[in-house]
């Protein structure tokens, strides 16, 4: 009797291996209630009638086997521990909080250049007229002082 029970239960592990997903996928359809959690002492047991049941569903809806999609791309599990999870939220969020801020940055940097080459161009008009003004004091300079005195050139 014994050994009929032992058939019609598996580990968590087996079922991993017989529905070609991971332990972590197993215990979630576990707490989905997807599958039946039978605890004997400290070791954990799913049915192997649902098992059964589970695959035959998968393979009705599209999954094509482990690793697979039902495109035959491959997919992955990732499994991470909460702690692990949430410290990589708060570095996201710190990485898009300095990203607004490098973006603001380089707005701020385009602002400046534009302004830079405006006030290029205006040093430039000023730097012409302050030629223009030199060239008109050499020409003065040259002048006899009656031709300064009464503006004749």
């Amino acid at each position: 009797m014994r050994k009929a029970l032992l058939r019609q239960k598996v580990s968590i592990q087996v079922a991993a291996k017989i529905l070609g997903v991971s332990r972590g996928t197993v215990i979630r359809y576990m707490d989905r209630d997807r599958l039946t959690r039978i605890r004997e002492s400290s070791r954990v047991y799913v049915p192997m009638d649902e098992i059964r049941n589970l695959r035959a569903s998968r393979k009705k809806s599209g999954g094509s086997g482990p690793g697979r999609t039902a495109h035959g791309d491959i997919k992955a599990t990732v499994t991470l521990e909460r702690d692990h999870y949430e410290e990589l939220l708060t570095r996201l969020g710190q990485l898009e909080s300095e990203n607004q801020h490098l973006l603001e940055y380089k707005n701020d940097l385009v602002d400046i250049k534009t302004a830079l080459v405006d006030r290029e161009k205006d040093l430039g008009e000023v730097m012409a007229k302050l030629l223009m003004a030199e060239e008109e004091l050499k020409k003065v300079r040259r002048m006899a002082w009656w031709q300064k005195l009464f503006g004749r050139r």
